[in-house]
Order: C-alpha cells, then structure tokens, then sequence
C-alpha cells in the first residue's frame, strides 16, 4: 500500500468518525438516509474521487476502493448510497456520455450538490434477466418515449438524476440487442416515483420504485449507442463488481475486530473466552478465508490498473465475499451471544446487510454462472485435454 493511500483512508477514517459513526445507530433504527453527511462527504472530495482530475476526481482508482473499505467498516447501507450515485451513475456517464452530457451530469455528482441512480430491475423480470425488461422506448421524432415500471432502485427516493435501462419497441425476444440507456432528471413529466420501500436490511440507504408513463425525454437523453446498452453495461459492470466488494471487506474486517476484542474481554468458567478452542476455531476460519480472499482481491486490483479485462475475477470475488461476509457476520452474532442478537452491537445489522451481497448487483447464482462461462472459454482452449 502506497503512502498515499494510507494518508487517504486516514482522511476518510476522521470524516467518518467525526459526521457518520456518532448518527449510524440511530440512522440505521429510524430508516433515515443521512443526506448532510453524504453531501459533505462528496464535498471533501471522497465520494467519486475515481473519476479522471477532469471531473473533479484524483483519478487514483485503487484509492477509491480503499475509501469504499473505510465507508463498510461503518455502514453498509451508506456505502451504497454513495456508490450508486458515484459508480452506476457517475462511473457510466463518464464511459459511455457525449461531452456535452459529462459537462452537465459529473460535477454535480462529483460535488454531491445532486444524486444520481441507475435504474435496471423491473417489476417483472428481476434484475438477472436483464435482456428481458419490459421497458420500453419508442422513438418518435426528435424524442424517445419511455413506458414500464422500475424497482428495487438504490437512491430512487432521493436521486435527481437517473439512468434508465429500456428496449426498443420491437426488439422482444433479440436478446443483447435493442437496448437503450436514458438520463432522465427528477421531475420529468411521465415519471413517478413510488414510496421508499421497507428492507431487512440497508435501512440508511432510500430504495424505491419507478413509474414511467408516456415519458418523453429528447434524443439528447440517450446514454451511449441506440440499441446497445446492454453491451454497454458490460464495460462498467468489472469495475462495479470490484467497488461494491470493497464495501464488504471492510465491513468483514470490522466484524473480525469486534468478534475478536470481545472474546477476549468475555470470561466464561473463569477465563476469556478467546482461550476456548472451539471460539478459536471460528476466529481461525473466518480470518483464513479472509486473507485469502484479500490475497485474491489483489490480483482484480493488478488487472484493474493495468486496464486489463478482469470479468471472471470480479465475480469471484464478488462470490467469495457474499458467503464470507455473511459467514463472518454469523459467527460474530454466535460469539457474542445475546449481545450479538441485541442491535446494541453492530453485528446484527451487519448480518442484515450483508444478505443483500447475495442478491444486489448479480446474484451469488449470476456469478456462478459467469465464473463457468468464463473458465470454459479458459479451459476450452489449452492444448492436453484427455478427451
């Protein structure tokens, strides 16, 4: 790790400690989204430091993952929020907008005056089929018009601007092809927003649903090539996988730290339960599987800087730590018992939270999926094959 990083997790570390960690108990009981502390973390310039110094960011991508480590190790649910905005925002106009587009959409973002979201899941089809949305587009004139539903939306209550993933009228059924992205601001006529929805965990991060009826956005709404965005998505979605698991270490770094300290302050039959071999055991395991998930993350992080296509590695991190969290998380709540089950310790809000990396961004099973694709292309052309 670079001094430079270093300085800037500690510069994230006192924000967080100074704004977030004194509110996160009380965010997380009352479902509230801590919106004075998302904007001035934006503000400080944490929150898509990522994007190129053009747009307001450093341009240090391995940094940003550091800051998304340092945001899980307080609050998962915040750390999507400002992800979602950042990345599935921020990250694909960056990629796929005209200039005219990034001059009008990033610096808001990058500043965190405005909130972006990037609406896919519809009602119907779940957010695995992405290809079989019912969305759709209709282009008439100079203009499209947008008609479906949204829904499981990160930021979709709050956001102001929003990228909306449909297919062209006529397209059913032609697979990758026909889609289409839109940026659609808050307020446009045709589009509603439904009340935020109520979830078992992330409760300090708004989620909702959208409604789009006979929505009529201009030509220069389109977000990339007509027809192609599910292509587009593609080129992003590495880099999503390897940000959004950046949370997830963090926090299962924190659950470590705080199964271990209290093991050892525990006194059971008169000594510490920490000296106990069975707690032993379960500290062992869940640290072994960390480091070496760590150990792997490194090599996402070598292909990410080297620009490197990194698909199958992303989604087996994603895989790895969607189980370990959620293990990690299980265990914690085991050692400490009662408290583990009382929300006057974090861990259960964590094992809450961490339920979602199973489902959010590609489910567990989704990344299986592409794991097998990805080493049949691999293994299908090496020479020595005994069949």
């Amino acid at each position: 790790m670079t001094e430079k990083l270093t300085l800037v997790q500690e510069q994230v570390r006192k924000f967080l400690a100074a704004e977030l960690l004194p509110i996160v108990d009380q965010i997380n009981e009352d479902g509230i989204f801590p919106e004075k502390v998302y904007r001035n973390f934006f503000k400080a310039g944490f929150g898509a430091s990522f994007l190129p110094e053009e747009w307001g960011g450093d341009g240090d991508i391995l940094g940003y993952l550091d800051i998304g480590a340092e945001i899980g190790r307080i609050d998962l649910g915040f750390a999507l929020s400002v992800m979602a905005s950042a990345v599935l925002f921020g990250k694909n106009v960056h990629l796929l907008g005209t200039d005219a587009q990034k001059k009008q959409y990033l610096p808001g973002i990058v500043d965190g005056s405005k909130i972006g979201c990037w609406a896919l899941t519809d009602p119907t089809t779940g957010g695995s089929d992405a290809v079989g949305i019912q969305t759709f587009c209709e282009k008439k004139g100079g203009q499209y018009i947008l008609n479906g539903a949204k829904t499981f939306i990160t930021n979709a209550p709050v956001a102001d601007y929003f990228i909306i993933i449909s297919r062209m009228k006529g397209t059913e059924g032609k697979g990758i092809e026909g889609g289409c992205a839109f940026v659609v601001e808050r307020g446009a006529a045709g589009m509603t927003l439904g009340k935020p929805l109520k979830k078992m965990g992330h409760r300090t991060s708004p989620t909702g649903e959208i409604f789009l009826e006979n929505c009529a956005v201009p030509a220069s709404a389109l977000l990339g090539t007509e027809g192609r965005a599910f292509l587009d998505m593609k080129k992003s979605l590495d880099f999503e996988r390897a940000a959004f698991s950046a949370i997830g270490i963090g926090a299962i770094d924190e659950l470590l730290n705080i199964m271990i300290k209290y093991a050892a302050m525990r006194n059971v039959f008169g000594k510490p339960i920490l000296e106990y071999q069975l707690i032993q055991e379960k500290i062992a395991q869940i640290g072994a599987e960390f480091d070496v998930m760590k150990a792997y993350t490194q090599v996402v992080r070598d292909k990410m800087v080297k620009g490197e296509r990194m698909t199958k590695e992303a989604a087996i991190v994603k895989l790895l730590l969607s189980k370990l969290g959620l293990k990690a998380a299980d265990e914690a709540i085991q050692i400490l018992g009662g408290y583990g089950y009382m929300t006057e310790y974090r861990v259960e809000r964590i094992y809450r939270d961490m339920r979602l990396y199973e489902i959010g961004g590609g489910t567990s099973e989704i990344q299986k999926l592409v794991i097998a694709k990805e080493l049949a292309k691999e293994y299908m052309n090496r020479p020595g094959a005994l069949i």
